[in-house]
């Protein structure tokens, strides 16, 4: 029988949690998970096709974790209280770890720990990146960026490819890389939302270089430096993609088909904004759910 969610006092729970409401269908933690990171239709839905439902329900669970995190640092308006939140969430990690876990994506990660060996370092370390947000919201350099990266979708990567099965230690080599690919696509995609909150998740020395300025992006300036950085940005994600997948084992490819869904997906929609990079200052770039099941299907 599936577990439902009994709401515990608010003072168990961060500010931002989801209350399921008295006359809602009692949710599960997965349904929690899946509803938040793995909708239908989500890259993260196509990119779970040929898991095994513990597989896909650990994934699921790791990337619920990863949007909770995320969504502290983009919806608290208070740094203080961001950063108590993330405490907390490591005190959460803590007792889902001792199987005592009292949040929705928690509960549903707590099996998935034992089960796929899953190390704390992982964990902490994706708040540590958030708390480096947190602390520098604009990056100075690529070197910055690339380390918030790696800490936060490197990180998650190398989870869930645990998760889906590791032979080879290069292979955890391989997630690093490639979840730092991840993010920084995932960077050109909300570029959008990032500059209405004056953060773009662009280097600040690249900015000067190309002669852009931080209100050039929040007045979605479309002109020929903007253009060119953006298009230096797109690149370069796109040659992360592939050192990533060039550190891939032979060996470890097809337990890894989840990861390279991903970025396939993810390159398919660096190709598009390679067409127009100032797209991403006015919309949301996104790809059909026609376009990622064909994605998904192609990718071995």
């Amino acid at each position: 029988m599936p577990r439902i969610i009994t709401p515990l006092p608010a003072s168990h729970y961060p500010p931002q949690v989801f209350f399921f409401p008295t006359h809602a269908k009692p949710m599960t933690p997965d349904d929690y998970c899946r509803a938040a990171a793995a909708p239908s239709g989500s890259t993260l839905y196509y990119s779970l096709l040929h898991q095994t439902p513990a597989q896909r329900q650990a994934i699921i669970a790791v990337h619920a974790l990863g949007r909770e995190l995320r969504e502290v640092v983009r919806d608290c308006r208070d740094d203080d209280v961001a950063l108590q939140t993330l405490h907390w969430w490591r005190m959460e990690i803590a007792r889902a770890r001792a199987g005592k876990a009292t949040h929705p994506v928690c509960q549903a990660l707590q099996p998935a720990i034992p089960r796929f060996d899953l190390p704390e370092a992982q964990f902490l370390c994706i708040i540590e990146g958030h708390e480096q947000e947190l602390r520098q919201p604009t990056p100075t350099s690529f070197a910055e960026l690339d380390a918030w990266c790696r800490r936060t979708g490197g990180a998650l990567q190398q989870l869930t490819a645990k998760i889906s099965g590791v032979q080879r230690p290069e292979t955890l080599d391989h997630a690093l890389a490639l979840g730092s690919a991840i993010q920084l696509c995932h960077g050109l995609r909300n570029l959008h939302a990032d500059c209405r909150r004056g953060k773009p998740c662009v280097p600040l020395d690249e900015m000067t270089r190309h002669g852009v300025a931080q209100k050039d992006f929040i007045q979605a300036r479309r002109d020929d430096n903007m253009q060119d950085l953006l298009a230096a940005q797109i690149a370069r994600a796109d040659d992360c993609f592939e050192q990533a997948l060039a550190q891939l084992p032979a060996r470890d490819r097809a337990a890894q088909r989840h990861g390279l869904i991903q970025a396939a997906i993810c390159r398919a929609i660096l190709n598009k904004l390679r067409k127009d990079p100032c797209q991403a200052l006015a919309e949301r770039p996104s790809l059909s759910p026609l376009r990622k099941l064909w994605i998904a299907w192609r990718t071995h």
